[in-house]
């Protein structure tokens, strides 16, 4: 560039005169400032705790947008340009090593301690974090109803990181572009540090504008979006550009403007909640608040007046916060599927374990490749070894022996959950423990293969399944479950979200049969396909499936689950279709169910009584509806929500920990339906299947050695077969 000003000049020898400038100053305060932010996430993360602490993720984007801005002004006033190579190595160094150290070790363990299923998955989530697209994986994984209820991914924070290289790649760019344009022009540095802080400022507040936008429009998107983010770098890149204007800030107001921003800090993360739209408005609150900190702190060395940041305990956690950060998620999750989280051995262990790694990855990997010459050119590496003849690292730990010792931590890691596994883990056959197939609890009786009625046979079984304590092979395997273990009419045929358009391809059984069933509902009704299937269709039934996602049996309106939920929107005209399609075709049966959980979602806001009263008086409406257009409807219950196998089953555990029990809730609303069942006598039944599922109100896991759910309230297609003979029961057998 050709724009040489005598400020310019003036930092250049300020440089050489060993003082610091204001974007040049190490700054005590900010690092206790990633101190702050790394640990308020982790408190989230591991204890829930405080309501609002994921904003940490937001005071992370504002330093670095500041940091890289503050570095990339600092080169251009000293040189007239920027250099993108220099930039891309000092980020490479910065970012990949313990980035990819992390990635290796949690992949690699992943497939030692997580279920097939889950270990694939998590190998993609590596692949993606590793291309810097996480948050974008993590978004469209979010858009998935399939993927509502799964276990959260042991590398999810890596979609932060993700939006933060992403601005690293365009930033600069953008720089340039602002230079190259002012340089056309004859600009005083004071002209063009401002036209700079101009520009940041609209290209931020632009940014603001369509956060607000997405988050009100697709909040699950907007939180993991670059373009809903890219708001709160920018914040941090416009106090960098008005550095040279903070610095002129008077001494007696900086501590006050400090402490402001520390006050906003606390106050988000106890007014914020998961609940809170964001990253807009409520990003605002601990953005700004950042920004006061790191401005109050522009041009003055240390802040003396901020012991809370600037203390040594806090420098150091700051200091480490990137490796701290990448390895919390990762120990947290997979000890989980050592030891339960409520086991009395879970957080200490969590928190031993995240420490010792970030440390260790922090002073043998991290900071000495930082340091180092690694991606240097050899003029540079030349010119370091004459002013360093025997280079040493803050460590005195060479790039080779850091990586070495990674490979000796991760072997290490690998070894002792090898060996955890195979002393603790699932064993491969059922052991003496185990009650045998069909056995009752009580040992002294014998088991009976011609029960006096199904149920009493499906009770013994479930039972037994009680009384095990260790687990058993199962079919399907429990490292097998996943998405595609649910009813085939649902992962195979696309037949959840029936419309006119798809729905002569969602009918089942011989078209020609002489009786027709139709079955209502969201996911929970064709979770029971199979075995309405198995029930009806050796009867002489065709079935067809009318169900969508998301919108229940009866007539009710309901909220959206998330900002991809679009079927919430369509649910009442999807009633209107399927009512007038029930009318014209006439079925000899119609099978109703919807998810208990949709009452805590009505469009109403009715919540508790009034949400059962609401409800009640629907399921009413929606038989009175349907009379004339069937001969009968039979509403299924839906199964009590249970505890997933990937939060339960551990390498530690044993059945009685995925056991599970029918909530309050869940009761109360089976009891409203019920209630208003009974009034239309033999026009409509309900089918309780809590019997088929629980004993005493206790219901385990597995049941004839079979899962029953694959996601904690859908059924494994194999459990709902079995259901099958059951229901066929319930439907035909006359009531004594």
């Amino acid at each position: 560039m050709s724009v040489q000003s005598t400020a310019e000049r003036r930092e250049r020898a300020a440089d050489r005169s060993g003082s610091k400038s204001a974007t040049r100053s190490f700054r005590g305060d900010i690092e206790g400032l990633r101190a702050v932010a790394v640990v308020v996430v982790i408190f989230d993360h591991l204890l829930g705790w405080p309501s609002g602490g994921f904003i940490g993720v937001d005071i992370f984007f504002v330093i670095s947008g500041f940091l890289i801005t503050s570095l990339l002004l600092k080169e251009h006033a000293r040189t007239g340009r920027i250099s993108l190579v220099d930039f891309y190595r000092r980020r490479i160094r910065r970012i990949l090593p313990v980035s990819l150290l992390v990635l290796v070790v949690t992949v690699a363990v992943g497939f030692l301690v997580l279920p097939s299923a889950r270990a694939l998955s998590t190998l993609w989530d590596g692949i993606y974090s590793a291309l810097f697209v996480a948050n974008w994986h993590f978004a469209a994984v979010g858009t998935d109803y399939l993927q509502a209820t799964n276990a959260v991914s042991p590398l999810q924070h890596y979609w932060s990181l993700a939006v933060e290289e992403q601005f690293y790649f365009v930033w600069p760019f953008l720089l340039l572009v602002i230079f190259a344009l002012a340089g056309r022009r004859t600009l005083s540095a004071g002209a063009l540090i401002t036209l700079v802080a101009a520009t940041t400022g609209v290209i931020t507040l632009a940014f603001l504008a369509w956060s607000f936008f997405e988050t009100s429009t697709s909040p699950a998107i907007a939180y993991f979006s670059t373009g809903a983010r890219a708001w709160e770098l920018g914040i941090g890149a416009f106090v960098a550009a008005a550095a040279p204007g903070l610095a002129k800030l008077p001494l007696r107001v900086r501590p006050p403007i400090a402490w402001l921003g520390l006050a906003l800090i606390v106050a988000s993360l106890v007014l914020i909640s998961r609940d809170s739209p964001f990253p807009a408005p409520w990003g605002l609150l601990p953005v700004a608040g950042a920004a006061l900190v790191i401005a109050a702190g522009i041009g003055q060395p240390e802040q003396r007046l901020l012991f809370p940041l600037t203390n040594p305990v806090s420098r150091y956690v700051g200091k480490i916060s990137y490796s701290l950060y990448l390895w919390h998620f990762p120990v947290m999750i997979l000890l989980a599927t050592i030891f339960a989280a409520d086991s009395p051995l879970y957080l200490p262990l969590a928190a031993l374990l995240m420490v010792a790694l970030s440390v260790f990855s922090f002073h043998y990997v991290e900071d000495p490749i930082r340091h180092s010459l690694w991606l240097e050119n050899s003029l540079t590496r030349k010119r370091e070894r004459m002013r360093r003849p025997a280079p040493q690292h803050s460590t005195g730990i060479s790039p080779a022996q850091a990586w070495i010792g990674a490979l000796v931590i991760v072997a290490l890691v690998l070894v002792s959950v090898s060996f955890i596994a195979l002393r603790g883990g699932t064993p491969s056959g059922p052991s003496a423990n185990s009650a045998p197939l069909g056995a009752v609890a009580d040992p002294g009786v014998k088991t009976t293969t011609e029960p006096a009625t199904l149920l009493a046979a499906r009770q013994a079984t479930i039972a037994a399944a009680l009384a095990a304590t260790a687990w058993p092979e199962t079919t399907p395997a429990f490292d097998a479950l996943g998405d595609n273990s649910g009813a085939p009419e649902w992962v195979d045929d696309d037949c959840l979200s029936v419309s006119e358009k798809n729905a002569a391809d969602c009918l089942y059984g011989d078209p020609a049969a002489t009786k027709t069933a139709v079955l209502l509902g969201d996911s929970m009704a064709i979770s029971y396909m199979p075995a309405i299937r198995s029930a009806l269709e050796p009867l002489g039934y065709n079935v067809r499936s009318l169900t969508m996602f998301s919108c229940p049996a009866v007539n009710i309106s309901v909220a959206a689950k998330s900002a991809s939920d679009a079927s919430a929107a369509k649910c009442d005209d999807h009633h209107a279709w399927v009512y007038a399609e029930v009318a014209r075709l006439s079925p000899d049966l119609v099978i109703m169910s919807s998810l208990a959980g949709s009452i805590v979602r009505l469009a109403s806001g009715n919540e508790g009584a009034a949400a059962l009263t609401e409800w009640q008086v629907a399921t009413a409406d929606t038989l009175t509806a349907l009379q004339g257009s069937t001969e009968h409807v039979a509403v299924l219950s839906p199964p009590p929500a249970s505890t997933p196998f990937a939060e339960c089953k551990t390498l530690t555990s044993t059945p009685g920990d995925c056991a599970y029990s029918p909530s309050s809730l869940y009761q109360k609303v089976i009891a409203s339906e019920q209630d208003a069942i009974e009034q239309f006598g033999d026009f409509a039944q309900y089918v309780d299947i809590l019997p088929w599922l629980c004993v005493d109100e206790g219901c385990p896991a597995f049941i004839d050695n079979t899962p029953v759910f694959f996601d904690g309230q859908h059924f494994v297609r194999e459990a709902s077969a079995q259901l099958g003979p059951l229901l066929a029961e319930a439907l035909f057998t006359p009531a004594a």
